[in-house]
């Protein structure tokens, strides 16, 4: 999950300098930026693994499999964690919350999640949005890239092992802010043995599928 921080001061201009109600979130970078980015490395992503794909079915050599097979789970996972930070975002703006976008040059994080000026509902609501995304991912790799090849099956199921690593993760936290906790206590309760834990399940998950259909 995005990393829920409230956004720093420097994103934030002010009409009326001593009233904070009065302040502006403005983003570090203008949104078309930061997505065109984030397609550019989708597509590149997708690109890498065609090339590998197109390359295995026409030799049939078994490095060719691997590479393609290798290729797919990461590009795979890939685009769906792209789209689950895009889905985080998306149910923060839309549910009204202040989430301003992070400088292109900066990766990770894509927004920060302001809790000073959002409440509850729009951090839920962000929450969900990120697991919708990760699912609906995981649903159409399965659903529109032919899974003949071992490549297209891999690229299939990386996306699937990423929703299941995110929601491994998430699922927990959705629950305790739905249950009333604050958001900033509930995703407090993310560690780094859960992370670790829920990636290997998430890697289970991927190759498990992988070799059993």
């Amino acid at each position: 999950m995005t990393s829920a921080e409230p956004a720093p001061d420097p994103v934030h201009a002010s009409a009326d300098a001593g009233s904070a109600e009065d302040e502006t979130v403005r983003d570090a970078s203008p949104l078309f930026l930061v997505a065109l980015r984030d397609t550019a490395f989708v597509l590149g992503a997708l690109s890498l693994w065609a090339g590998a794909d197109a390359w295995s079915q026409a030799t049939g050599a078994g490095f060719g499999v691997f590479l393609s097979s290798a290729t797919g789970l990461l590009a795979g996972a890939f685009t769906a964690a792209q789209l689950h930070e895009w889905g985080h975002f998306a149910g923060a703006r839309l549910s009204g919350g202040t989430a301003p976008i992070s400088p292109a040059g900066k990766l990770v994080p894509l927004f920060l999640f302001d809790f000073e000026r959002s409440d509850e509902r729009q951090f839920r609501w962000m929450s969900i949005g990120g697991n919708l995304a990760h699912w609906l991912a995981a649903i159409a790799l399965f659903a529109f890239v032919p899974t003949a090849s071992p490549g297209g099956l891999a690229l299939a199921c990386g996306g699937l092992g990423f929703a299941v690593f995110a929601s491994s993760i998430e699922f927990p936290v959705i629950r305790r802010a739905l249950d009333g906790t604050p958001g900033a206590e509930a995703l407090a309760t993310i560690d780094a043995e859960g992370i670790q834990r829920s990636g290997w399940i998430g890697l289970g998950v991927a190759l498990g599928a992988f070799v059993l259909l």
